[in-house]
């Protein structure tokens, strides 16, 4: 086998089961088996990632647009000034016109969601073909879910400024509420770690998709925001570096840019795919008969069908 084959991970397909390949080959740990999928499909991700892009670029030109009117405006603004007004209006604008934008991008994020499911797994799948099939399928319920998020954000800065506004004028309880509204909209950013892969994965009503996202974000609460953070990490330093260290800013930004838009979001995918695969597999394959450990050397026999009641 040649070196770009072995690089590839083009090995793993070619290989004769009956004579190189062998059960005790299989990870036998779910971070293995992540590794293992990254290893063998990294290659096929910056496609996957590119074509994902593709439905993002409204909102990434969008937030372009407004970071470059947020810097001009801070550059003019005179010495001493109150910006505070001007930031929120500029910041309230955008994030109500990213609402539609995010919302738009749904469907191709549960299309995308089955192909990283997939390849989490060790499993193949054509990344066009079964994308535009399970956009298709799931199109409802992930354009309420991406609506759901795209409006989170908007609706935490209103709700936030307002109950903050009102603690300062008339009595520091609406601090519970601010609270209350904040814990909210994490507890979804920790839902949509495995939501759109239990969309893809199961035949489930809008209501016990959100329901069973939301036992499992709560029932794992440490692991889910691990998870997250590890996600976050990139953009939050992103932020950190543009608020207090402009010089760096440029640098850091191209970086942080190029990363997502040529493997980022794919990586992020497989990632939650991955969460999603071993959190199913634990919690609710058993009660349904559905197989468990796949791509895993204790793996189950799978039933005939993907998709299961």
């Amino acid at each position: 086998m040649s070196f770009f084959s072995k690089f590839f991970g083009a090995g793993r397909f070619e290989r004769a089961p009956g004579r190189d390949f062998r059960p005790e080959d299989l990870p036998d740990t779910r971070v293995k088996l992540f590794f293992d999928a990254l290893g063998v499909r990294w290659s096929a991700m910056v496609g996957q990632n590119l074509f994902y892009l593709l439905f993002w670029l409204p909102s990434v030109i969008w937030s372009g647009v407004n970071l470059l009117t947020l810097v001009q405006m801070l550059a003019d603004a005179p010495a001493g000034a109150d910006m505070g007004a001007r930031v929120y209006s500029l910041a309230f604008t955008y994030l109500l016109i990213l609402w539609p934008l995010i919302a738009i991008t749904g469907p191709a994020t549960a299309g995308m969601s089955y192909v990283s499911r997939n390849w989490a797994r060790g499993q193949h799948s054509f990344m066009v073909s079964d994308f535009w099939e399970h956009a298709r399928k799931n199109w409802k319920q992930a354009l309420c879910v991406s609506t759901i998020t795209g409006a989170l954000p908007v609706l935490l800065l209103f709700l936030w400024r307002f109950y903050g506004a009102l603690a300062e004028s008339m009595s520091g309880l609406f601090i519970i509420p601010e609270v209350i509204v904040l814990i909210a909209a994490l507890l979804w950013l920790l839902m949509l770690q495995v939501v759109y892969t239990m969309m893809v994965t199961y035949k489930l009503t809008l209501r016990q998709l959100l329901g069973n996202a939301m036992r499992l974000a709560l029932g794992r609460l440490p692991l889910f925001l691990g998870v997250r953070l590890l996600t976050a990490a990139l953009p939050l330093a992103m932020l950190i570096v543009f608020l207090y260290f402009p010089g760096q800013a440029t640098f850091l930004l191209t970086v942080g840019g190029f990363f997502y838009m040529v493997f980022g979001l794919a990586l992020n995918r497989l990632l939650y795919a991955s969460l999603a695969n071993a959190l199913c597999e634990t919690y609710i394959n058993p009660g349904i008969g559905a197989p468990v450990n796949i791509g895993m050397r204790s793996q189950t026999p799978p039933p005939g069908e993907e998709d299961f009641e």
